[in-house]
């Protein structure tokens, strides 16, 4: 079958997927989506942004308001032609969903700068399409797929500048990404700090030629974000609403024991497959003797999958140690960007979570085009000893029936 026609597969099942988890899961059973709405409603009610207050737990007033300012205008037509609450969140959902498919389409852009290969470049996007735990969120009224759009964009756009080159439109274009990511969501901070390493990196050793464009594109991104840090200043007493989130998200009084070992467990868990509203539904459950069976066998056969990746990642880097002339100067440079951004967006989830513990995977997803580069590479490299023309297939089939099991599993807890 021709490349075109698999990418048109992919993508095809990848919107199908996200349609039926908007449908299945009920309102509000998606992670913060009563939050979210709760934001967007006032906003459409009231024309106004809200502020944040000491004993409103649980909201999300703190969040920057690009996304939910924006989503009240879509609300306000749909009530043109429903009252009815569910309706209007299922509806709203649907947006979520044409940010997600807007950021795999830019998945596939990254790795079509990035190899030559496109079997390798179809298994990434199909990661990235049909990981169960990010269809679910891809499609749940929340801020963060316009977040994670807007950090594969930049992701794109820094790519695009280290393979062909700065230009006064590019710089333009990235200023205004950066501007606006600002105020959609601090998630985004990690890729907005790696911008400035990412053209020290491409105009390495001559640094200096990296001063001006980060200076437009500084200047460009506070012209439309700079008022959001005044108000947050003036309302909480910190530029980027830190001290908001904290009151409506207090400090864990509890010690958590065996933190990294939870941490990293629970996270791996919520990543590949975890549902509802508090990622309490599983493949599998954790209530029943033949549940807990399914769920062991599940995320076990997961973590070999994952630990397979590693190993597949480590016989390439062994590779590269005898000869270094099959990584190209650009993706090298590629593979730096990718790493300082990884350390930075991990050392944030780490921070937030011994604040707050909550080892959620999703939180990781801003990274999805970077993890699922990483990971599908590390598979690739794996069949590549053995059956390299069974590869794709392999793994759509794979990541489809986890799809389908979860759409199982979510039918029978609801």
């Amino acid at each position: 079958m021709k490349h075109k026609h698999i990418l048109a597969i992919i993508l095809i099942l990848a919107l199908f997927f996200r349609v039926v988890f908007a449908l299945i899961v009920p309102v509000f059973e998606k992670p913060d989506e009563k939050s979210h709405f709760e934001y967007i409603k006032y906003v459409a009610d009231n024309k106004k942004l809200p502020v944040q207050r000491e004993g409103q737990l649980s909201t999300e007033f703190f969040q920057p308001p690009f996304y939910h300012y924006s989503a009240s205008f879509i609300l306000r037509f749909i009530r043109i032609f429903t009252q009815n609450e569910a309706y209007q969140i299922i509806l709203l959902r649907f947006v979520s969903i044409f940010f997600s498919m807007l950021t795999l389409y830019l998945v596939h852009k990254i790795v079509s700068l990035l190899f030559k290969n496109q079997t390798l470049n179809l298994g990434i996007l199909a990661f990235a399409s049909f990981l169960p735990s990010y269809i679910n969120f891809n499609s749940a009224v929340t801020n963060s797929n316009l977040a994670d759009f807007l950090t594969t964009l930049i992701i794109y756009m820094l790519l695009l500048i280290i393979a062909k080159g700065k230009s006064t439109k590019r710089i333009f274009v990235l200023g205004l990404l950066v501007g606006i990511s600002l105020i959609t969501r601090l998630s985004t901070i990690p890729i907005v700090a790696t911008i400035p390493f990412a053209f020290i990196v491409k105009y390495y050793p001559d640094i200096k030629k990296a001063v001006k464009p980060v200076a437009l594109i500084s200047i460009i991104a506070l012209i439309i974000s700079g008022w959001l840090f005044v108000r947050n200043f003036n309302l909480y007493g910190d530029f980027l609403g830190i001290n908001a989130m904290k009151l409506a998200s207090p400090p864990d009084i509890i010690k958590v024991n065996l933190f990294f070992l939870r941490l990293a467990g629970w996270t791996f868990v919520t990543f590949w497959a975890s549902f509802g509203s508090t990622n309490g539904v599983f493949i599998g459950n954790l209530t029943s003797q033949s549940g807990i069976m399914i769920f062991i066998a599940v995320y076990l056969v997961l973590l070999l999958i994952t630990i397979s990746s590693v190993y597949g990642l480590c016989l390439f880097y062994k590779k590269y140690r005898k000869n270094n002339k099959i990584v190209s100067n650009e993706q090298k440079k590629a593979l730096i960007i990718f790493l300082f951004y990884l350390a930075l967006f991990g050392f944030s989830f780490v921070s937030f979570n011994l604040y707050d513990f909550q080892p959620q995977g999703r939180l990781l997803f801003p990274g999805i085009s970077i993890i699922s580069i990483f990971f599908t590479f590390g598979i690739y490299n794996l069949f590549a000893h053995y059956k390299a023309n069974k590869f794709l297939t392999v793994l759509i089939i794979f990541l489809v029936m986890a799809d389908i099991a979860s759409i199982i599993s979510i039918a029978r807890y609801y």
